[in-house]
């Protein structure tokens, strides 16, 4: 999303904000991650993140103040105006009051970016690919359901492959064949992987043709 973008869904925020923290002001202009923001024009006004505000009493304050760098946008040095000394914490990131309108009586925060390091298996996807081209029907081998058949023209080469024995249990590299795979529709494929060890096809088969 470009900055154009955000700062057109942020518009509202700001002024919510400060209003929600008892704190006036003629202008707030918000931005999520505090670094860029749209210029100021009217005092006193805020810049705006989700934990906080920069206050301005006046425009000479704002344009001397040597923390931004204001052209056709504001730039605040990363990581944003929760650096700047004169910045007031009202709130952690995980307490702030959420801005956004939602018929829900219930909210949480969600969003925020994590930086996850793990290991997982390379998987080839020239052979998932082959596998599809050399399968008469790309209907799930459990349901039988078609995405062609259901959805038209559009889904005529979708579905999903599994691999029959796990990834995760190869204690090396291995060589995979095209009897190793099969062809799943999404549903039957979150369900196959709903234990661990996964259930096998004809378990699954049989959860559809057993007793009710």
């Amino acid at each position: 999303m470009d900055r154009r973008t955000k700062a057109a869904l942020n518009r509202d925020k700001g002024p919510r904000l400060m209003a929600a923290w008892s704190k006036p002001v003629s202008q707030a202009r918000y931005s999520n991650d505090g670094h860029w923001y749209a210029p100021l024009s009217r005092f006193p006004a805020a810049l705006v993140d989700a934990g906080g505000y920069l206050l301005f009493q006046s425009e000479h304050e704002y344009r001397s103040s040597p923390h931004l760098a204001i052209g056709k946008q504001i730039s605040v040095r990363k990581p944003g105006i929760s650096a700047v000394p004169e910045y007031v914490r009202m709130r952690t990131t995980e307490d702030a009051p959420s801005t956004d309108i939602d018929v829900h009586d219930y909210e949480g925060t969600e969003g925020r970016q994590k930086l996850l390091v793990h290991l997982s298996r390379e998987r080839n996807r020239r052979l998932v690919g082959q596998k599809k081209k050399s399968s008469r029907s790309l209907a799930c081998e459990v349901c039988c359901f078609s995405f062609a058949g259901v959805y038209g023209g559009l889904a005529t080469d979708y579905c999903e492959v599994h691999h029959l024995v796990p990834l995760a249990e190869a204690e090396a590299v291995r060589k995979t064949s095209l009897k190793d795979l099969a062809v799943l529709c999404a549903n039957c494929h979150r369900v196959v992987h709903l234990k661990n060890p996964p259930f096998t096809v004809e378990e699954v088969r049989a959860m559809l043709t057993g007793p009710k």
